[in-house]
């Protein structure tokens, strides 16, 4: 997948409008494998099983960006081969890997 079809594959998964209203999105521009992805983020190797995928594209949605952390998220994970959402994940941190993200215009 090419990072322009990514962000067309995660615009499509985002309903315009209501709560989705005032949301930032950020992506890890790159693909990660999945091993690197668990050595980052511990928690996706009890999430994911290991033959599911093997690179990935990142999307963070904060959907409260005008609050403190610990509030509702999303982590979008999209299967670079088979190109579709692999997971949208209600999560409530901020990711180990933000610092790497860009901005997303949605």
């Amino acid at each position: 997948m090419t990072f322009a079809e990514v962000v067309k594959l995660v615009q499509e998964t985002i309903p315009q409008g209501g709560r989705h209203q005032g949301i930032n999105a950020y992506i890890l521009p790159h693909r990660i494998a999945f091993e690197t992805l668990c050595t980052i983020e511990p928690w996706a190797k009890f999430v994911l099983a290991e033959e599911v995928a093997h690179q990935l594209w990142v999307v963070f949605i904060d959907e409260a960006p005008e609050q403190e952390w610990e509030h509702r998220c999303r982590l979008i994970l999209v299967d670079d081969e088979i190109a579709e959402v692999l997971m949208d994940l209600s999560i409530h941190f901020q990711p180990n890997m933000f610092e790497d993200m860009e901005p997303l215009n949605l």
